[in-house]
């Protein structure tokens, strides 16, 4: 059964902080207004798990924030798979739901594309999701 609780956790990692303030800014305009935001922020998309984890007995619906852009090592598919698996692992435990809005890209021009105000917004289509799902 999906809950009617009416509080959605945004745990944004800021450290890609425009791309993730344009995340932000499309799911909170795109959001129904019934629904009140609580917002906490970690340093980077690998804290996002943990900080999920920690808020798992005030909320049943989250949004997981940010941006792992492919750099000259192997440290974007540890990290990016590690991210995803954790949030799943989160989503099955916990019995939660988890918005995955951390763009995982080969570039940061590609971040800007999903976190600029337009149709594309990866920001926004969390928000459908959550519309969708619960009203």
């Amino acid at each position: 059964m999906i809950s009617m609780k009416s509080n959605v956790a945004i745990v944004v990692s800021d450290y890609y902080e425009d791309i993730s303030n344009g995340l932000v800014n499309g799911f909170t305009n795109s959001l129904d207004p019934k629904f009140t935001i609580d917002s906490h922020n970690v340093t980077g998309a690998w804290e996002i798990v943990h900080k999920i984890n920690s808020l798992t007995d005030k909320y049943d619906k989250f949004v997981a924030i940010g941006a792992i852009i492919k750099g000259g090592t192997d440290h974007y598919e540890y990290i990016s798979q590690g991210v995803i698996d954790g949030l799943i692992k989160l989503t099955i435990d916990k019995n939660v739901y988890i918005a995955n809005c951390v763009l995982n890209v080969h570039d940061i021009n590609d971040a800007y594309d999903r976190s600029k105000e337009d149709a594309n917004n990866k920001g926004s289509q969390a928000a459908f999701a959550i519309n969708n799902l619960f009203t």
